[in-house]
């Protein structure tokens, strides 16, 4: 990272009573992965948007684009469950849990973050599939072997949460693991919470 920049990304932070649970859902796993670099309980978070290193004099100024985004949408429920892996359960390379409610107003929100930064020279993304990763694996499993743990995960008991804001989250990459800092908080419009279904 540049001196001058910041390293950051745009995400729905998630509450401690669910960064627990998701604790629990990678203690499950980690008998069963042996090279893999866990998220740390206390940094489990929905990446809408990662902008990589930005000049520090422009953090003022997306950070106003994305309030100015959030202001017009309506706060919305999401349900966290079931789980996956990119590329694929047969190579995978990051474990990941999603969401079993909310997914199509977290692409929404995803979208509009998106289309308003490109003006600050941000790559459009064209894929975006909402998770909170879980491990990235440093060695070849077959993820199809867990096919029970799958299951058993599929839905995860109280992790209902309200999307009211976004943060603005400073990274920086230690050899102990990422250290997240909130820069700014974005609160979406006050209107009544809209279903997420």
């Amino acid at each position: 990272m540049k001196p001058d920049s910041i390293r950051c990304f745009a995400a729905i932070e998630i509450p401690e009573r669910i960064q627990a649970l998701l604790a629990e859902v990678q203690d499950a796993f980690r008998p069963k992965i042996e090279k893999a670099s866990w998220t740390k309980q206390g940094n489990f978070h929905l990446t809408l948007k990662f902008l990589g290193d930005v000049k520090s004099r422009t953090i003022n100024e997306i950070s106003a684009a994305l309030q100015k985004i959030v202001e017009s949408q309506t706060p919305f429920s999401i349900e966290i469950g079931g789980i996956g892996a990119f590329p694929n359960l047969e190579r995978p390379r990051v474990l990941w849990v999603g969401l079993k409610q909310g997914i199509p107003l977290t692409v929404k929100l995803a979208r509009a973050i998106n289309h308003e930064l490109v003006k600050f020279g941000f790559e459009k993304d064209t894929r975006f599939h909402p998770h909170l990763t879980l491990a990235r694996l440093r060695d070849q499993v077959n993820l199809n072997t867990f096919i029970s743990l799958f299951k058993k995960f599929e839905t995860l008991d109280g992790t209902l949460l309200t999307v009211d804001k976004i943060t603005l989250v400073k990274s920086e990459l230690h050899p102990s693991g990422a250290v997240y800092t909130p820069l700014k908080l974005c609160e979406l419009g006050k209107e009544k919470v809209a279903n997420g279904k």
